[in-house]
């Protein structure tokens, strides 16, 4: 469908963004990079699933494959992914690499345990709320300009509308979920992007090399 290529176009471009931001390493303090990195990848595993879902539905089904393969991956990976990283920023205490590796393991292994038994939309639901309940109470305990604050909290409270209010199965309203969930879901990337990278911008400018 035309109207799925679209909101799949919108949400790779808007995935992209956040991609383009924190790969300005220069404009980051060095202990920062490690997690700019991990909140890069993030983004770029749901860009690179947004535009192959483009692709699907605008050109050809021969794209179905590799779409609902990197569909999978950062549904489960890019949240806790972006939030662990900007936790870590907020509270300035930092992981190695071995540390970030054994991380993502541990996510594969919690998505392949609820692919088991069949929890895959309750373990996607709980790690949607534990991701924005954990962001929202570090954005609103640290200190940060009146606009970076604003746009994190208002990336969360797009991701809570599209993710636990609207859903992506179904119509509302003579609408399909699914496009409304992914516009939503691109808002929402775009503005925690954006903040993310004034974020470590500003904490630069507080650690001055």
């Amino acid at each position: 469908m035309i109207s799925l290529a679209v909101s799949d176009a919108v949400l790779a471009f808007a995935s992209a963004f956040p991609v383009f931001l924190l790969s300005q390493q220069k404009d980051f303090d060095p202990a920062h990079k490690l997690p700019a990195k991990a909140a890069l990848f993030g983004f770029l595993l749901m860009a690179i699933a947004a535009g192959l879902g483009a692709l699907k539905y605008g050109f050809s089904d021969v794209w179905a494959g590799p779409y609902w393969m990197f569909n999978n991956i950062a549904t489960f990976m890019s949240p806790p992914l972006v939030t662990i990283a900007m936790v870590q920023i907020l509270a300035s205490k930092f992981w190695s690499p071995p540390a970030w590796g054994r991380t993502i393991l541990a996510i594969c292994v919690l998505f392949e345990v609820s692919r088991w038994y069949g929890l895959e939309t309750l373990y996607r639901d709980l790690q949607l709320a534990v991701c924005i309940v954990a962001g929202l109470v570090m954005v609103t305990r640290s200190y940060m300009s009146t606009g970076t604050k604003a746009l994190i909290l208002v990336s969360f409270a797009s991701f809570f509308v599209g993710g636990m209010l609207i859903g992506n199965e179904g119509t509302i309203a003579g609408y399909l979920r699914l496009n409304l969930f992914r516009y939503f879901i691109a808002l929402g990337n775009l503005m925690l992007g954006t903040g993310l990278y004034f974020l470590l911008r500003q904490k630069r400018q507080e650690h001055p090399l």
